[in-house]
């Protein structure tokens, strides 16, 4: 009898979460933003809540946590109830803050629990117009020749523009030093200047000044060719496992039911793979794709340990 009661219990339970799957969601649900409106990331999230809303038939508010490195927001996420209402968007700083030994008020995957990709941005390495390089062949070149390590920039310290940079050296046998900005924006504008020569940056935010001729386009740092510039070699066809990416997922609190985890899996997948999202995002230069939550969760360990090598080997560490 006993048996027969805790297999009851256990029962009921399932039935229960399986029910709460069904009717999510039950009450508004809140999308959290790692950075101010206006960017990227904020576009593609209120995209995505604006496309949701109207699947579910409830609202899908995007709120705007920005702060301390995506810190602000990812606490924000870990700590809120975990019944799938509050979820937030990731960005590579999620992955790259543990694995560079930062302190955090929460254990990324013990209190994050990741529900789907969004889409993944391409990266790429482009000069002053006036760099005396032009390919990736002569920037090592000349990098191994000089004196002083060639200066390069990023988006900010310790992000996938400043990884890349660290990759690359390691890959390469050269040196760099990485220029810290604050923003996409003022790098650029002194790349553009020849105050800096080099910078990684996502290639929709650079590809402007390329077109234009304000800029030069080195490579591609992800596993394909970038669009719109397809004849430009990527990295990794010279140093293999060279792959940088930037990418937006939807996390939610540790401890939400795997049912629903699975549910909303599935619907914003339904969603990002559809012909109105890519309509709405094509001018973003995104590359949507789904996936499961163990897939995702996978993914987030297979690349904190790759930043993780890389960080160790540079000796890149939280300050």
């Amino acid at each position: 009898m006993r048996r027969f009661g805790v297999a009851v219990v256990c029962a009921l339970v399932v039935s229960a979460t399986s029910v709460h799957a069904q009717e999510f969601p039950s009450s508004t649900v809140r999308l959290l933003v790692p950075f101010a409106a206006g960017g990227p990331t904020d576009v593609v999230a209120r995209i995505l809540a604006d496309l949701l809303s109207a699947r579910w038939n409830k609202p899908v508010v995007v709120e705007n946590r920005p702060g301390a490195g995506t810190i602000v927001m990812t606490t924000a996420v870990a700590k809120a109830a975990p019944d799938g209402h509050t979820l937030g968007v990731a960005t590579n700083s999620l992955l790259i803050n543990p694995a560079i030994g930062m302190k955090l008020p929460y254990e990324t995957f013990r209190e994050i629990a990741g529900v789907t990709m969004i889409a993944t941005q391409p990266v790429a390495l482009v000069a002053n117009k006036s760099f005396p390089a032009n390919s990736l062949s002569e920037v090592v070149e000349l990098a191994r020749k000089a004196a002083e390590p060639l200066n390069y920039t990023s988006p900010g310290p310790r992000g996938v523009g400043h990884l890349a940079g660290e990759l690359l050296q390691q890959k390469a046998g050269m040196r760099m030093t990485h220029i810290n900005y604050n923003g996409s924006a003022p790098a650029l504008t002194d790349v553009i200047a020849g105050r800096v020569p080099l910078m990684f940056d996502i290639w929709h935010s650079a590809r402007r000044y390329v077109d234009s001729g304000e800029l030069k386009l080195i490579a591609g740092a992800g596993p394909d060719p970038l669009p719109g510039a397809e004849a430009v070699a990527v990295i990794d066809k010279t140093y293999p496992g060279f792959t940088v990416v930037a990418f937006n997922a939807v996390i939610a609190p540790a401890g939400t039911p795997s049912a629903v985890l699975d549910r909303l899996s599935a619907e914003i997948r339904a969603v990002v793979t559809a012909p109105a999202f890519a309509e709405r995002t094509r001018a973003l230069g995104i590359n949507a794709w789904g996936t499961t939550p163990k897939e995702l969760d996978a993914w987030f360990a297979a690349e904190t340990a790759k930043w993780a090598e890389i960080a160790k080997a540079a000796n890149l560490k939280a300050e």
